[in-house]
């Protein structure tokens, strides 16, 4: 169930559509509130300077932009929008957050800085460490019910854990879930087709409508993003493992790889190292 969103922005034309989108999908679904948090996280004027205006000026200042930068986006009827503004590095501040929400919206990318060269994108960071699902928000996204789900396939996905917490999510949507296993080699050995799909075969009443597909291609990504070319999907869904630090660093090109599509939002799903 969720009943809290949280959507951080960043004052860039990407964070502008993750919220609108967020917002969107909480008047859809019955949640009343959203709360937009903004990370500031002081920085040198430039690459040849060491000054730094003092941090309360700054935040001062960041405070009355985020007040401007709200209130030219108006919420839907009957929506409650909470905001805060927080100092420290964005990816911590937002997993930190994490704990107190259902899901978290954001823009797949959003105002590049240096930090963000350096580390990897804030997006690729949270999609990976938060304590929620995380549902990464195209630029070019509008949000629609999601009538059709591209489901990921694979031996951590078809878990019964995982396909447990997809359905309690698509109850609230009741989407026709599109269960797509790229092969990138001759194809799925009998064996290997009935263990990746048991824990939905094994179910003789599912709850909601799904088709299995497997599609070859030379990647799992060329082959989803071609599978999303050729069909009416609304939402894609990955399910990754909480990971430790030196492994979340080297998965973040990974994660911003996963965004598959310009105008498909891709749902996250964690599940916790066994």
């Amino acid at each position: 169930m969720i009943s809290r969103i949280l959507v951080p922005v960043d004052f860039s034309t990407g964070s502008t559509t993750a919220l609108q989108y967020a917002e969107s999908l909480a008047a859809h679904i019955g949640v009343t509130e959203v709360k937009a948090i903004h990370v500031f996280t002081p920085q040198t004027a430039s690459a040849d300077s060491l000054t730094i205006a003092p941090v309360g000026q700054l935040m001062e200042e960041r405070d009355e932009r985020m007040g401007k930068y709200l209130a030219a986006i108006t919420p839907p009827k009957g929506l409650t929008r909470k905001s805060e503004l927080l100092l420290g590095f964005a990816a911590d501040k937002i997993v930190e957050h994490s704990q107190q929400f259902d899901l978290i919206v954001m823009g797949a990318s959003g105002e590049s800085d240096l930090l963000e060269e350096l580390f990897g994108s804030v997006s690729s960071a949270v999609s990976q460490r938060a304590n929620c699902p995380v549902l990464l928000v195209p630029g070019k996204a509008t949000f629609a019910d999601f009538g059709n789900i591209l489901y990921a396939s694979n031996n951590l996905s078809l878990s019964r854990r995982a396909v447990l917490q997809f359905m309690e999510f698509n109850e609230l949507f009741n989407g026709r879930v599109h269960f797509v296993h790229v092969n990138d080699e001759e194809g799925l050995h009998e064996g290997q087709r009935e263990r990746l799909f048991a824990p939905l075969f094994n179910n003789p009443d599912p709850e909601f409508s799904f088709e299995i597909k497997e599609v070859t291609a030379d990647s799992v990504q060329e082959g989803l993003v071609e599978y999303l070319k050729n069909h009416p999907i609304d939402m894609a869904v990955m399910v990754t493992r909480h990971r430790g630090f030196w492994q979340r660093l080297f998965h973040f090109s990974e994660t911003r790889q996963m965004v598959l599509h310009p105008t498909t939002p891709l749902l996250i799903l964690h599940l916790e190292e066994e």
